[in-house]
């Protein structure tokens, strides 16, 4: 899918997280979403996928205006998305499986192709083992593993994965970047981070400030020790 913001602005009430972002994105992108705490980097995700709409500018999905679509032309749309969530947001109740199965299940897929579908994409993530297993006994970069499948099992070409790495020890972080970078080959991927992980090397940087978009190119290490203001 070609993703494109354009002049893209998100307040919540009297609170504005984005002004004017622009940005075009397409297939095959790999880049990280940088910025500090506030930055606005988690909305332009979310916005990019549809779950935010733009207070004014747009989001265009192969350059359609997605505020502008239908509800069942979003939905469809939307299946081209995968979503990598801070918290892994399991289901504690479900197994593994079942819960890399629940996107699927959703889209009614064939229960015997969802349950395929879902065990090749945990052999993907090294979790195959756990497929029966709660997520109550995963550990914690286990359950980042489990939540990266599950946005995988869709077949997305957009992967999206916010802040991924918040709260891992160094060890599971460069797991965890080994995988994104193993399932996203050809795809579309976007990582949310407050610094740019040693282990992600991705060649292009969008570096959000005060919710303006003030870097979008090369790798830029300047740009993380930059005072917060940005000029009006």
């Amino acid at each position: 899918m070609d993703l494109r913001a354009d002049g893209l602005t998100v307040r919540y009430g009297a609170r504005q997280v984005l002004s004017g972002v622009s940005c075009a994105l397409p297939p095959g992108t790999q880049a990280l979403v940088l910025g500090r705490s506030g930055a606005g980097k988690t909305t332009l995700v979310k916005a990019l996928a549809g779950l935010v709409r733009p207070t004014e500018g747009r989001v265009l999905w192969d350059g359609q205006d997605a505020a502008r679509l239908t509800a069942a032309e979003r939905r469809e749309q939307q299946a081209s998305f995968g979503m990598v969530f801070q918290t892994d947001a399991l289901f504690d109740s479900m197994t593994v499986l079942e819960n890399v199965m629940a996107p699927l299940t959703r889209r009614h897929v064939p229960e015997a192709e969802a349950r395929a579908r879902a065990s090749d994409v945990l052999r993907a993530v090294g979790l195959a083992d756990a497929a029966g297993t709660l997520p109550e006994r995963l550990s914690g970069g286990m359950k980042k593993r489990a939540g990266i499948a599950r946005a995988l099992a869709a077949r997305p070409s957009v992967v999206l994965a916010d802040d991924p790495f918040a709260g891992l020890d160094p060890g599971t972080a460069r797991q965890v970047a080994r995988v994104l970078l193993d399932v996203s080959q050809g795809g579309t991927l976007l990582v949310v981070a407050t610094e740019a992980p040693m282990d992600l090397p991705l060649p292009r940087w969008l570096y959000l400030r005060s919710g303006r978009l003030v870097h979008d190119g090369p790798p830029a290490p300047e740009w993380e020790d930059a005072p917060d203001e940005v000029p009006a």
